[in-house]
Formats: C-alpha cells, sequence, structure tokens
C-alpha cells in the first residue's frame, strides 16, 4: 500500500509516477512513497523530470541536500547532495540516515543505497565521485577499501564537502555555526548549478538550527536576484534565475534524495572517523573508538592528548571549539 502525507504545498515527495504499485491513498494530489519504521521508505516508484514547482516553471532536475556531523566534537561535519532527473530504483531502503544507521550495525546499513548509486571501490573514489577533496590531516594516508554491493542505476549527480576541524574552528570564531553551515551549503548550491547550466533546478534543503529567512544569505552567496515565494517555520522557498531553492523543517523525512543525501552524508563521515580511529589506534595501545559525540568525544579527546606534542597534532586540528 502507497501511504500519502499530504504536502502539496511544502512540495514534499509529491507527484511521483508509480508503476506497478498500488496506489490506496492519495491526498491533495500528492502520491507518496510506502513507510516503515517510522519515516523510512522503501522506494515505490520514480521522481518525473518534468514535477511542476507550483509556479509554472517544469523541473529538469531535483537536488536534494543535507548535513550530517553538525553537533559532534571530533571529526568532519559533511554536506552532501543528490540529484535525480529520472527513477530511483525499487526495493531501495532510503530514509534519514540518523534512523537508518546504528553504531551497533555499524556502516554497512547504509552501504546498499550509497554504493549502490555511487559505485566506490574505495574511500578515496568514493570522495572522487562525489567531487569531495580528501582532507590532509595523518588519518587520511591509509588506505580505506569499500564493499561493493550489487550496482543500482546513478544518480544524474552527487556531491559532498567536507569540513574539518581545522577549518570549522577558523570559520565560526567569529560568527554562529548555522551562518557557516549555510556558507557550505551555497557553496555546493553553485557547484550543482555550474555543472548543469541552463537545466530548470529544483534544490531542497534541510532547514539549518530553525532558521526562517535566507534571503540575504542567497543574494550575498548564490544569486543577487531573488523572489521570495514563502518563508515560514515549515518552509522558506525562493526563486532565482534557472532555480527554486526550498528549505524544509525535517526535509530528511519528507523529501527522499534529502534522505540519499542524509545517507550520502553520514556514510562519508562514518568512513573517515573509521581512518580516524583506525590512525589513533595504532599510536595508543587499548584506545576505545569513538564517534565523536557529546562525552564519549570529550573522553577520546582526553585521552589522545598527550600524544600531540610527539606527532606533531593540533588540538584546533582535532577538536571543534564550539
Amino acid at each position: 500500500m502507497a501511504v500519502a502525507h499530504g504536502d502539496r504545498q511544502g512540495g514534499g515527495i509529491g507527484d511521483l509516477l508509480l508503476e506497478g504499485v498500488d496506489v490506496d491513498v492519495v491526498v491533495a494530489g500528492a502520491v507518496h512513497l510506502r513507510e516503515f519504521h517510522g519515516r523510512v521508505w522503501y522506494l515505490c516508484g520514480w521522481l518525473t523530470s518534468t514535477r511542476r514547482a507550483g509556479y509554472g516553471t517544469a523541473v529538469s532536475l531535483t537536488i536534494g541536500i543535507d548535513e550530517v556531523g553538525y553537533g559532534p566534537s571530533l571529526g568532519p561535519m559533511v554536506v552532501a547532495g543528490a540529484c535525480a532527473s529520472g527513477r530511483l530504483p525499487l526495493g531501495v531502503c532510503i530514509g534519514d540516515s540518523k534512523k537508518v544507521f546504528s553504531q551497533q550495525k555499524g556502516i554497512e546499513t547504509l552501504e546498499p543505497a550509497v554504493l549502490g548509486f555511487l559505485r566506490a571501490s574505495t574511500f578515496a573514489d568514493l570522495l572522487c565521485k562525489l567531487s569531495a577533496t580528501m582532507p590532509d590531516a595523518p588519518w587520511y594516508g591509509a588506505p580505506l577499501c569499500l564493499p561493493l554491493r550489487a550496482p543500482l542505476p546513478e544518480l544524474a549527480g552527487s556531491w559532498a564537502r567536507l569540513v574539518e576541524p581545522a577549518e570549522f574552528n577558523r570559520e565560526t570564531r567569529s560568527r554562529n555555526k548555522s551562518d557557516f553551515l549555510f556558507d557550505v551549503a551555497a557553496g555546493l548550491i553553485n557547484r550543482v548549478r555550474a555543472a548543469h547550466p541552463g537545466r530548470e533546478l529544483r534544490f531542497v534543503v534541510g532547514k539549518h538550527g530553525g532558521r526562517t529567512f535566507y534571503l540575504s544569505g542567497i543574494q550575498t552567496l548564490i544569486s543577487p536576484t531573488v523572489m521570495v515565494i514563502e518563508e515560514t517555520r515549515e518552509r522558506s522557498a525562493y526563486r532565482i534565475p534557472g532555480a527554486t531553492i526550498e528549505f524544509l523543517m525535517d526535509a530528511e523525512e519528507r523529501h527522499e534524495l534529502v534522505a540519499l543525501a542524509s545517507m550520502i552524508g553520514k556514510y562519508v563521515r562514518e568512513c573517515a572517523m573509521k581512518l580516524f580511529n583506525d590512525w589513533w589506534a595504532r599510536h595508543h595501545d587499548g584506545l576505545r573508538r569513538t564517534a565523536g559525540y557529546g562525552a564519549d568525544g570529550r573522553r577520546f579527546f582526553r585521552e589522545i592528548q598527550p600524544y600531540f606534542s610527539k606527532l606533531n597534532i593540533a588540538k584546533e586540528s582535532v577538536l571543534r571549539l564550539r
């Protein structure tokens, strides 16, 4: 059964073309996806490439953008994007990475979707496919082989940007974190626009810290010509030449491409944390691994700090100060 949650105004997952699926519920013209375990989807159909954005413009490509690792004290923040013009395959588990991933099961919970779409065999290969730069911290020097799964149709595009603690600290020294996060997301939006000149684009982005107003940032970093479509707690939407940009509350639960971007970002961060943990374990016998969050991240930092001088590691390159 396909379940509709009715998000026509917000642009959500609506207007999907389903083939071979019995649609039992339709609300306000928006046909949604099968749901299980709290908004984690098995894709039952695919996005149409000509979906109307609600103001008479045919969308050629839809791009979902999300961040992962905004809050921990250790490891990179990752902003990722996933772009589709055609169909997403049947039977693939796509959902908010926080719900799909668990430390107990490990990153293999993300691999069928992430590696299926991107077909990477090493971490370096994965970053290359995401047009992301490998950070120069010493723990990224070791090769990391990734399992290969049965290939799926490739995305129209995918991107990622890793922000290491040193850059995060430098950029947030005199401004708040949400402003910096917007800068990173805007940079990714500009990269996608440059990669697809002349195409009508729709960007769906997770809201940054509950923020409602993005006009000034868009004018400064993306396009000086902007039309405000809507600015509410749930949705902030803007029109620029050749593209629509929507910031949605809980976007990873409302749009499958944002959920896929979330999974890509989480997978990239977990690979980075594996290299980070492996590198420190080679220098500190018996060191317990960390995901980098909360009290456990602080515990890990205290245990490795005595080695900084010997290994020529700066505190700011490991620990986020804000």
